[in-house]
């Protein structure tokens, strides 16, 4: 029912998920990201979304992608009904899925780099992705992610449709990034870009570069009033 997205930024070390899906709220129940941890996507038929916190902590213990991906699996009898992705903090990615997922359904793992989709229009979704992500080297991981998106939901995404959709990263000297869309009849991922671009306003700049990050966790800005618009 979904396709997503999880990587590293090799050159910056940020960590992200990127989602989107034919059903309702997909930003609750598929992203998982903690910086310097480790990015972890949890979907299928029924979304094992307690994945996310127990494969953190297990990221954190200093345990691989692919032993947390091991022992996720081998704990739970509906493992079948699941599809996972995770990247550690070395970029190291492991993936997962069950048999019991419906429809067109695929996974890729590369260094820093994890793809997976299931109820795809096609198996070509997948690719579409990994070549969106691969194109745009230059840019923030964020809008990398974001692309990635688009070009999936652009081969046809979710057989019903994409209407939510929602992007996570956490970087050592930035702040995070959470953008999602709930909901959205049409037009999804252009939604998740305008709330992009709600971001790069001024006023909500200046608020960023005001904010704590894990490189420096003190930081403080210049107090305005303006407001973003």
């Amino acid at each position: 029912m979904t396709y997503s997205i999880v990587a590293r930024d090799p050159n910056t070390g940020a960590l992200g998920v990127a989602t989107a899906t034919g059903s309702v709220a997909v930003g609750g129940f598929v992203p998982h990201v903690r910086y310097p941890v480790g990015a972890i996507a949890t979907q299928g038929a029924f979304t094992n979304w307690l994945y996310g916190d127990r494969g953190l902590a297990l990221l954190a213990n200093d345990q691989t992608a692919e032993q947390v991906r091991d022992r996720l699996i081998a704990d739970d009898e509906g493992q079948a009904q699941r599809q996972l992705l995770i990247c550690d903090a070395q970029g190291r990615t492991a993936a997962h899925t069950g048999t019991a997922n419906l429809g067109e359904k695929k996974h890729h793992c590369t260094d820093n780099l994890a793809l997976a989709g299931n109820i795809l229009a096609s198996e070509q979704v997948i690719d579409a992705m990994l070549d969106a992500y691969l194109s745009h080297a230059d840019w923030p991981l964020h809008e990398r992610l974001i692309s990635a998106l688009a070009a999936g939901e652009a081969e046809g995404g979710d057989q019903r449709g994409t209407h939510s959709a929602t992007v996570r990263v956490h970087s050592p000297d930035k702040p995070p990034i959470d953008l999602r869309v709930d909901w959205a009849d049409a037009g999804c991922i252009d939604q998740l870009k305008a709330l992009l671009n709600k971001t790069r306003a001024h006023a909500f700049q200046a608020f960023l570069d005001g904010v704590p990050t894990h490189a420096h966790p003190a930081k403080t800005g210049h107090v305005s009033d303006e407001e973003v618009r």
